[in-house]
């Protein structure tokens, strides 16, 4: 895995659920899950109804996340979704 980070923004129409620098993100795109690490290709897609999973060097945090849409980018990904709740958290 890089050690290279970047930034990652889980939002829902009620609030911003996360927004910090991570290592990896897991979503369940609407093609199937993928992968994205910092330096990834553009793209966006749908989210469905899934586990999220977003890890640090020394934890990973998963949601259950239903709809929205994801937007990629190098540097960022920004995740909106029409609902998310945390659902552990845990030490690597």
């Amino acid at each position: 895995m890089s050690d290279k980070t970047f930034q990652f923004e889980l939002l829902t129409p009620e609030t911003v659920l996360m927004r910090d620098r991570v290592r990896e993100v897991v979503v369940p795109g609407r093609e199937g899950y993928f992968g994205v690490m910092a330096g990834h290709d553009h793209f966006a897609t749908t989210l469905t109804k899934g586990w999220l999973t977003a890890k640090w060097a020394d934890k990973t945090r998963r949601y259950h996340v239903d709809g929205g849409v994801v937007q990629v980018t190098p540097d960022k990904v920004v995740v909106c979704a029409e609902h998310a709740e945390l659902t552990e958290i845990e030490p690597l």
